[in-house]
């Protein structure tokens, strides 16, 4: 069964360097990162729990200073067998979730907006809702980062706390409208974004040649990759008032300048096959989506800006909110950063 890992509290052993989350007596209180993995990052490879909860550490670690501690938690899956999932779900992505998703909702949503929420060996589920107020604040302190079949996973959990809301009283309009207040970080995106317009507060972003991707886009939206292979600038679409697409062509660069200890090296950026990189180039791979370096990415600066800005929210933002840089962010380096986010942002059609 797919699993939520985190670090050990000071009374436990800090050996492992993580410790599986107890989703039935899991309440989160404070603000929060859970990052939902990709494909190959299963419950049974202690590598994978180990480098997820690293890359979130460090991801917060930017935070400005003085800001409060966030807890972070990372997720993996059971094995190749939820690539059916990812299948299942793209096939009906208004009312698929699969069983891992629903127990993921009900430990990390649920709690936050039922008083008294129980669900049985059977998937029954009880409680009250929440006032609504009550219920929204909860929320934000929810943000997932979702990474290719992550990404999946964050909209199962979605579907998953709809169904149950509404099971014990909320209706869909309230239930959605408190939803809204999660935000949703994906990259690497292999879910169907055009249809989970109004869900969480979301930013999708998708590299026009990242391979995944793109042949998802092959099978439900064929006409956008066709338009994608001459559009290689960076661009910003918003998808309703809660979502919005962030596309751009990855440069073929496959070295990363970062800072380390305070120092700047160049380090290589691993290819999702190995085995195969000498034929096959995924553009696929995270670095390529979270990332400082202008130079390897478009995306760079948006998701480490988005994540900040979504872990320290104290309301309901819009996703165009999230892309500001964060504070204490040096001037230059914002006003370069705002210049390219305007050039690349789509305005709404206005309606008729």
């Amino acid at each position: 069964m797919a699993k939520l890992w985190r670090r050990p509290n000071g009374s436990e052993p800090q050996t492992p360097p993580f410790v599986e989350v107890d989703l039935g007596a899991l309440r989160i209180g404070k603000p929060s990162l859970i990052f939902l993995n990709g494909f190959f990052a299963f419950d049974h490879i202690p590598e994978f729990q180990r480098s997820g909860l690293a890359k979130m550490e460090e991801y917060m670690a930017m935070l400005p200073a003085g800001s409060p501690p966030v807890d972070v938690y990372t997720y993996s899956h059971a094995g190749l067998k939820d690539v059916f999932n990812v299948a299942a779900y793209s096939c009906l992505p208004a009312f698929r979730a699969c069983k891992a998703a629903r127990n993921l909702a009900a430990g990390i949503i649920m709690p936050l907006v039922a008083q008294d929420f129980k669900r049985d060996e059977k998937g029954r589920v009880s409680g009250t809702p929440l006032p609504l107020d009550a219920a929204k604040k909860n929320l934000r302190n929810i943000t997932f980062f979702g990474y290719s079949a992550g990404c999946i996973t964050a909209q199962e959990c979605f579907v998953a706390s709809l169904k149950m809301m509404k099971k014990i009283g909320y209706t869909e309009k309230d239930a959605r409208k408190v939803l809204n207040e999660v935000v949703y970080v994906g990259v690497g995106v292999v879910s169907r974004p055009g249809r989970e317009k109004n869900r969480f507060t979301s930013l999708f972003l998708e590299a026009t040649n990242d391979s995944l991707v793109r042949f998802k886009n092959r099978i439900w939206a064929p006409l956008r990759v066709f338009f994608n292979h001459f559009a290689h600038r960076l661009k910003i679409k918003p998808l309703g008032e809660h979502a919005a697409i962030i596309t751009a062509a990855l440069p073929h660069k496959h070295w990363e300048y970062r800072v380390r200890n305070g120092q700047t090296v160049r380090e290589k950026v691993g290819d999702l096959l190995p085995a195969a990189s000498r034929f096959i180039k995924t553009y696929h791979e995270l670095p390529r989506y979270v990332t400082q370096d202008e130079e390897l990415s478009p995306f760079a600066k948006m998701v480490n800006y988005s994540l900040a800005n979504a872990v320290l929210r104290d309301r309901l933002m819009a996703p165009m909110e999230l892309l500001e840089p964060s504070k204490g962010t040096d001037a230059a380096i914002a006003a370069a950063y705002r210049e390219k986010i305007s050039k690349a942002y789509v305005k709404r059609a206005k309606s008729a």
